[in-house]
């Protein structure tokens, strides 16, 4: 006890001490808040410095449009489009070698089509004898024109020695079904029983005349005939369709007949090739490869032939398209924005934006968020007793500065722009000339200031009639004007539409800055002496321009979503590209198409990213599934910033791999699904197919939209839990 501290001061003591930190803590604070200004002013510098240096690379030298390896990619793709058009075009218009079998005769029973080798019917009358969608029996009649023509087709029970059954059918050549050269018949077997038959089908010549031209086979006289015998059987067959197997609707049994044996296929001419390379393209294009392989499939298109369609079409999109993409969204890694310089980049283009139109930028009160498709800023400013612009004016001149400098850097997201005021300010118009309703106190001469109003009413008098003269000299309606000035400047407001609305060429041949100048231009020389040393301000907008026309935008969106039975909408725009890159991929159907593919791929980088991102992409491309081609491929690649050589491989091997996948697997799943007597529900699955597809491109749509907005759809939410909270 006698080393304690008893004397009264000592709890003083504590409180001086206590006192004494707390003051020191206040002044680390104060004086901790000092030193982080010039840190932050220090780190504002610094990014500055850095998009300075960005600006000027992005600025300089041009490189040449087929430089680099995208652009001999692209030469190459542009090289190979030439050429596989040009095979497609000169074979399926027979322009060449029409009826020639010399491809597929010599690629049958190779490993490129296994099998047994194609026949040669070229010139020889034959028979084509297959099952029809309905199960019944068809029989088509090759190089043999229709006219009296007798096709006998006739079912023989070999284990009972009776009378065969006749089914002869006399062909009308008025009613033929099919071209010249080509009869095809139907044998109904309803009343046939079960059982296995052999099937002979004899066609007779009724005349003593030709029935081929001169360079096919002839049937001349009766005793002349084709014979062709097949095995078959009649059966009982179960048939429902899709519906039957959703439980829709009940099975029914129909009498059907089946080929036993198979045929070998005839050799396809060049031309029928040709023909089907186009059906084989319009299929891919519309359904998928899936599709179009199926389709392909049924009609026995040989299977080398689809692969080399399904491989031409990925090789022209990836080498085309590929390259002009990565022209249009890639930066260099020294070029590539991080999300502070983004920022930074937005807050000077405001602020250099709201200089020009003399408002103050709130940069405390705005908003900017920088996310992987989207950047949304709520920009907040305030007006002055200068300022002159309302606020949609004000929201697309900001768009205008802010989409120029993300054409320069390269910046190609999609941008959306509110803009708010922080106070009721209203601005020149408005407030200019209430001195009269401010003054306070008596005021002994008012000579002056009449004087002053005099000369300020005169000024806005000839403005208003320099105005009207100038409209009446150009292709263009004036509504209506506003017109106020005071030493410093002039102030004209005016609104106008074109006098042609019909033909948009001419409509739109002076835009919106043309029409200011040329006033501004106008004014300044032919009320020069009046205006002295004042500024001439000119605020133009044509009623019938949209904002995406007032901001020069290369391309703009319409986002809205229902959400909790409210309507959340936004406008979007991106940065025009100039040159052939942004022609090409700026407008509205190809932006709408890239979209939704930005979109998949990065809502796929998760699945190659790391080391095994090049084999992750070439089984992305690879696997059978929606959104799962070279085109996407190539984005996924771009959106995880792998090197272009890297992607374009990885996608030839997915496509090239898909691509045979497909055209060599396509014959057995129809044949699967003959052995199972659902081949009549091949057209209805490339249907379903077909409308997944445009589902599938539906949907992704759907969520991209919900994914950009989804901050506003935050936003939304928080206010009506906000005002349910009110209302509790």
């Amino acid at each position: 006890m006698a080393n304690e501290d008893t004397s009264p001061n000592s709890s003083e003591d504590e409180v001086s001490a206590i006192a004494e930190d707390e003051f020191e803590s206040a002044a680390q604070e104060q004086l901790g808040e000092e030193i982080n200004e010039p840190d932050q002013d220090k780190e504002i510098g610094e990014i500055d410095r850095q998009l300075d240096e960005i600006r000027l690379r992005r600025e300089g030298t041009k490189r040449p449009f087929f430089s680099g390896p995208e652009g001999k990619t692209l030469a190459v793709g542009l090289l190979t489009a030439l050429l596989f058009g040009g095979v497609v075009l000169v074979s399926s218009t027979g322009a060449f070698i029409p009826d020639s079998i010399s491809v597929d005769q010599s690629l049958s029973g190779t490993f490129l089509d296994p099998g047994e080798e194609c026949v040669d019917r070229t010139g020889v009358a034959w028979l084509n004898i297959w099952e029809g969608e309905k199960h019944d029996l068809r029989i088509r009649l090759y190089n043999i024109a229709p006219s009296n023509i007798v096709i006998q087709a006739r079912l023989v029970d070999s284990d009972v020695d009776v009378v065969p059954r006749d089914g002869s059918v006399i062909i009308d050549p008025l009613i033929v079904n099919g071209t010249l050269n080509q009869t095809e018949i139907a044998l109904i077997t309803d009343d046939v029983d079960s059982g296995v038959y052999t099937l002979q089908v004899k066609v007779f010549n009724t005349t003593d005349l030709p029935v081929t031209d001169t360079n096919q086979t002839a049937l001349i006289g009766k005793k002349e005939m084709i014979l062709e015998e097949r095995q078959v059987e009649v059966l009982e067959i179960e048939k429902g369709g899709i519906l039957s197997l959703l439980d829709l609707r009940e099975e029914t049994t129909v009498k059907g007949i089946e080929l036993l044996d198979d045929e070998i296929r005839s050799c396809w001419t060049v031309q029928s090739l040709g023909q089907w390379s186009l059906a084989l393209m319009g299929a891919e294009w519309a359904g998928g490869r899936e599709t179009a392989m199926l389709a392909g499939g049924s009609a026995g298109v040989p299977p080398w032939w689809m692969a080399f369609v399904s491989l031409f079409m990925s090789v022209v999109f990836l080498f085309i398209q590929y390259p002009l993409m990565y022209r249009f969204y890639h930066r260099d890694d020294e070029d590539d924005l991080s999300n502070e310089q983004t920022s930074r980049l937005i807050e000077r283009t405001l602020e250099a934006a709201c200089d020009e139109l003399h408002i103050h930028y709130d940069r405390v009160s705005t908003v900017i968020e920088v996310k992987p498709l989207i950047i949304s800023i709520d920009a907040c400013y305030e007006n002055t007793d200068r300022s002159f612009e309302n606020r949609e004016s004000v929201r697309a001149h900001l768009l205008k500065f802010l989409l120029s400098e993300f054409a320069v850097y390269g910046e190609m997201r999609s941008t959306e722009l509110d803009v708010r005021t922080s106070h009721e300010r209203r601005g020149v118009h408005q407030s200019i000339r209430e001195g009269v309703d401010s003054m306070e106190g008596p005021v002994e001469d008012y000579t002056n200031f009449f004087t002053e109003l005099n000369i300020y009413a005169r000024i806005d008098d000839n403005v208003r009639s320099v105005v009207k003269h100038w409209f009446d000299q150009n292709p263009l309606h004036h509504i209506e004007d506003n017109v106020t000035s005071d030493d410093f400047a002039v102030y004209l407001r005016v609104q106008y539409k074109p006098a042609n609305q019909v033909l948009s060429f001419l409509r739109n041949r002076l835009s919106y800055e043309d029409v200011q100048r040329e006033l501004r231009k106008t004014i300044q020389l032919e009320l020069k002496g009046m205006l002295g040393d004042r500024r001439v301000i000119v605020s133009a907008m044509s009623t019938v321009d949209t904002i995406a026309d007032r901001v020069a935008a290369g391309r703009s969106e319409d986002l809205s979503v229902k959400e909790d039975g409210e309507i959340v909408a936004t406008e979007t725009f991106v940065a025009q590209q100039e040159g052939i890159t942004g022609t090409l991929l700026q407008n509205q159907f190809v932006a709408d198409i890239l979209s939704s593919v930005e979109f998949i791929a990065h809502s796929n980088k998760q699945r190659i990213e790391g080391r095994a991102g090049f084999f992750g992409l070439i089984v992305f491309v690879w696997i059978p599934f929606m959104a799962s081609g070279v085109l996407v491929g190539a984005m996924l690649g771009l959106v995880a910033r792998m090197r272009f050589q890297r992607v374009l491989t990885a996608c030839m091997i997915g496509g090239t791999a898909a691509s045979i996948t497909w055209a060599y697997t396509a014959q057995g799943i129809i044949e699967v699904m003959e052995r199972y007597h659902a081949e009549a529900l091949l057209p209805v699955i490339i249907g379903i197919v077909v409308l997944m597809a445009v589902k599938h491109v539906q949907n992704n749509k759907k969520h991209r939209q919900r994914e950009l907005l989804k901050t506003r759809i935050a936003s939304a939410q928080s206010a009506q839990k906000q005002m349910g909270m009110a209302k509790e």
